[in-house]
């Protein structure tokens, strides 16, 4: 969405421009010789910190094509890695851009900068932004659809309509980014892109990905009610906080209008959790929040986290508690990374709360292989190339459950080939049965 914006941009300028996203779609256009064939001048990318590492590769691909003469192209970069962390972005890199880029793009391309490191005022009318470049992205083999979803309903275009947040949650890093003012489109400019996406490409649903779109709640209700207004048949999801979901008359708003599932960032259902996290809210605003939404028939998605440091497996027993009484449609846990710049980062590394820190400053628990078996189902080499030794209190009682599956899945296979005896050795198996569990579980713990 980023890029997106700074393309529209670059080509109402009548800048000529290509999109490339690595992403979707990994290549190696760089060593291919895209540059050279297409005559590229400036070469701008979005780094993010957990992707950093193929960030780092095009840049050295770059390099390398000026070093042997091949091109004289410039490296523009952005995204949340030159916030957090500038000092990692080599020193051939021509233009660091910290936050918003709208203004910095224009500057460098035109020549109107010299700067290597970059950092505009931020801009506070989003409404004068252009659409994002539609054109381009409704054609790339994206996910057009909606998560969290009853029915399969499509196209479903992403949209951002916010930057900035004044809040404090501890393991979020957002306003190292954007910063903590809070700036939004206005209910208006929302729903002219909207009918944009409807007319032009046949939108059936838009899911709104930003940090809270329900944060201004005068404008969601006035969003709200204008598409109730002008009869716009048009579904939505978004991302929003419990607290600002704990109002009934603004939930059966949402739903008349066409929401139909939000994104809720849980966390914890542990009280004390939610305090070390400086979430500022509380366990009875998450239930509040969840069962409005179930009764208003709106799907929440509850996003959790798992190995805050300080919790305790007692901690993580009540969250699953709370899920297992809430039933929402969907949740998961996220097993938690200190990322830089962010509070919950810096306690980590003052307090010697992690076991190993990678090549890009993410800074990582003790037990985080346990954490990933338990909570992903996969091995923490498919994150982190560490082979992680220290165990906490939790992370026994977490093995201890995962050990307990490996013997029921043991005994459910037994039951699975008792079926094809003959009876005198099933009735002999039955009564052994139970001696047999006890001694894998003792085996095993």
């Amino acid at each position: 969405m980023g890029l997106g914006t700074l393309i529209s941009l670059v080509r109402n300028e009548g800048h000529k421009i290509f999109f490339i996203d690595n992403f979707l779609k990994p290549s190696n256009f760089i060593e291919d010789g895209f540059i050279q064939k297409n005559n590229i001048d400036f070469v701008a990318i979005s780094a993010n910190t957990l992707c950093y590492r193929d960030s780092l590769r095009m840049f050295k691909a770059i390099e390398k094509l000026r070093r042997s003469k091949k091109s004289s192209v410039k490296i523009i970069v952005g995204g949340p890695q030159t916030a957090v962390a500038a000092q990692t972005i080599p020193e051939y890199v021509d233009f660091i851009v910290q936050g918003e880029g709208e203004e910095a793009i224009l500057d460098i391309i035109n020549g109107r900068i010299k700067e290597r490191i970059i950092k505009k005022p931020r801009i506070k009318d989003l409404d004068s932004l252009p659409f994002q470049p539609w054109d381009i992205f409704s054609k790339l083999p994206y996910h057009f659809s909606g998560p969290w979803l009853n029915d399969k309903i499509e196209p479903i275009f992403t949209m951002n309509t916010s930057r900035g947040c004044p809040l404090g949650c501890t393991f979020c890093a957002v306003s190292s980014i954007w910063g903590k003012e809070y700036y939004g489109f206005s209910a208006d400019r929302i729903i002219f892109e909207i009918e944009y996406l409807i007319k032009n490409h046949g939108a059936k649903g838009i899911f709104f990905r930003e940090d809270n779109f329900t944060f201004d709640r005068k404008r969601t209700v006035e969003f709200c009610e204008k598409l109730i207004k002008k009869n716009i048949d048009i579904t939505w999801i978004c991302e929003a906080r419990v607290d600002s979901l704990c109002d009934e008359e603004l939930v059966k708003l949402m739903r008349a209008s066409g929401c139909r599932a939000v994104y809720l960032g849980v966390e914890s259902g542990s009280q004390r959790i939610l305090d070390i996290l400086s979430k500022g809210i509380t366990v009875e605003q998450i239930e509040n929040a969840v069962n409005l939404c179930k009764k208003h028939n709106i799907n929440t998605y509850c996003s959790l986290l798992a190995g805050v440091p300080e919790e305790t497996y007692s901690d993580y027993l009540l969250t699953k508690r709370m899920m297992d009484k809430l039933v929402p449609f969907h949740y998961m846990f996220h097993v938690v990374k200190g990322v830089p710049r962010s509070p919950l980062y810096n306690h980590m590394l003052q307090n010697r709360l992690y076991e190993y820190i990678d090549d890009i400053g993410i800074v990582y628990p003790p037990g985080f292989d346990i954490k990933s078996k338990f909570f992903y189902r996969k091995d923490s080499s498919h994150f982190v190339k560490y082979r992680f030794r220290q165990r906490t209190q939790y992370d026994k009682s977490l093995l201890r459950e995962l050990r307990i599956e490996r013997i029921d899945r043991i005994v459910n296979c037994a039951d699975r080939i008792i079926l094809y005896l003959p009876e005198f050795l099933v009735k002999a198996i039955i009564k052994i049965k139970l001696v047999l569990k006890n001694i894998l579980f003792r085996v095993f713990i």
